[in-house]
């Protein structure tokens, strides 16, 4: 029986020993000192061209259970033909960076006893980087470095590291775009002041000028594309500081300030159309995606001169001219648990859209509603307003999209929008949904 014991326990060890033997590097951190790259494997690392010279951090690290152990390994820059054995094994195509667009001191890093970690530094020059930007296959250019050479282990998976640069130019964009609208009445003071921020794309380190100017090609372009008739705000009823000169600092507001005289004003919805032209450092680029701005000016009656409609069932229309869920009584019973839902069966796409008929003609107006109180998929996120005369031609006012609420049980309501003529219809079209389709809870008018 002893004996039994006796040889079950050594082929049991036997067994152990073979298990350690094929899995050493699995459990080497347990007992023994490694090395490796902290940031291994491709590296993507932007430059910017406001800096000459731009430094990326190498770590090599000391690993293992005696952390006061003394070692020492080779960082080494790849050559052409470890290089290619490396593309060839890993399907990649790397290829060295040259030697003028960067600098690093590579050979042999010594461990004592305290150092946990290496750090080397790498060096990149950035006019020399951007020069080879425009070359065939420029987006493959590293610098390659490798571990090798030490008594101690060195991790397989983490040798390697291929640093990437690539030059980007830091942009500059006004903060909000498109059409901004801003509302006033009669109640404001003479004088509005408008601000509209600027903003670069990194964190800024320098002082240069941004220079704006108005456009009006984009105020034209942008009526036609919406259908809306807005005017451009009359050159004599505003200021811009610096002439529109925004002086961007490190530590200041960087944003540009227009001083507008309502008094000066019809009802009417008026655009300042902007747009960012230049920058006085040449290595800094407007945001050609963000370099425009049309930010509205529209001046409106007091809303408390308005008068509540009492809307009925018979004055409400609606397309699709069917309904699915709920009825159009519910927008009007003042009960946000009941709702009206677009029909979304027929297949009809959006734009569907809610119809008011008014008993009197009216130059202003503005309305209010309730999302329904469940279901966001429901919840308008692009609506466009128009107006009509006859009921039959309409002619759209204003395209509403940021300012609405985007989440169950919400209440929106809008500002006062002025018609630009008398109108006795009013039409509410829901542009974009999640759903294509849209419900509301509740829906108030008021009209001038």
């Amino acid at each position: 029986m002893k004996k039994s014991i006796l040889y079950i326990t050594l082929c049991m060890f036997a067994f152990l020993q073979v298990s350690c033997e094929d899995n050493r590097e699995q459990y080497l951190d347990d007992y023994s000192t490694i090395l490796y790259f902290r940031d291994s494997g491709e590296i993507e690392y932007s430059i910017y061209k406001t800096e000459e010279k731009a430094d990326y951090a190498i770590s090599v690290v000391k690993a293992g259970s005696d952390k006061r152990s003394v070692t020492a390994v080779e960082m080494k820059l790849m050559d052409e033909s470890l290089l290619t054995d490396y593309n060839e094994g890993h399907g990649t195509h790397y290829k060295i960076l040259p030697s003028g667009c960067y600098s690093i001191e590579t050979g042999q890093l010594a461990f004592n006893t305290t150092d946990m970690y290496k750090r080397i530094n790498l060096s990149f020059y950035t006019k020399a980087v951007d020069a080879l930007q425009g070359e065939e296959d420029s987006d493959n250019y590293v610098v390659p470095l490798i571990l090798c050479n030490s008594d101690d282990s060195i991790n397989v998976e983490k040798k390697y590291v291929f640093v990437k640069p690539e030059v980007v130019t830091p942009l500059v964009s006004f903060e909000r775009t498109g059409y901004v609208m801003n509302t006033f009445s009669e109640k404001d003071k003479p004088l509005i002041d408008l601000t509209l921020p600027l903003w670069l794309s990194i964190e800024n380190k320098w002082s240069f000028d941004c220079y704006t100017e108005v456009n009006e090609e984009l105020l034209d372009i942008y009526n036609q594309e919406q259908g809306v008739n807005f005017m451009l705000l009359p050159s004599e009823l505003y200021t811009m500081n610096e002439g529109g000169v925004v002086k961007m600092t490190p530590e200041g507001e960087n944003r540009l300030n227009i001083t507008v005289n309502r008094e000066g004003l019809n009802y009417g919805n008026y655009v300042l159309p902007l747009l960012l032209t230049g920058i006085s450092l040449e290595t800094i680029e407007p945001d050609p995606t963000k370099n425009s701005c049309l930010l509205g000016v529209s001046y409106v009656p007091n809303a408390d001169n308005l008068q509540s409609i009492h809307l009925t069932e018979s004055m409400i229309s609606y397309h699709p001219n069917s309904i699915c869920e709920g009825a159009v009584e519910y927008l009007i019973d003042d009960d946000p648990n009941t709702y009206f839902h677009s029909d979304y069966n027929v297949g009809v796409p959006l734009p569907h859209w809610l119809q008011f008929a008014l008993p009197e003609e009216c130059s202003a107006f503005r309305f209010e509603y309730v999302t329904r109180n469940a279901g966001p998929h429901v919840v308008p996120h692009k609506i466009s307003l128009y107006g009509s005369e006859d009921g039959v031609e309409f002619r759209k006012i204003v395209v509403l999209s940021s300012e609405l609420p985007y989440d169950v049980g919400q209440t929106y309501t809008s500002p006062v929008l002025v018609t630009g003529e008398n109108i006795k219809h009013i039409r509410m079209a829901v542009d974009e949904s999640p759903s294509g389709s849209f419900a509301l809870a509740e829906f108030r008018l008021w009209t001038l």
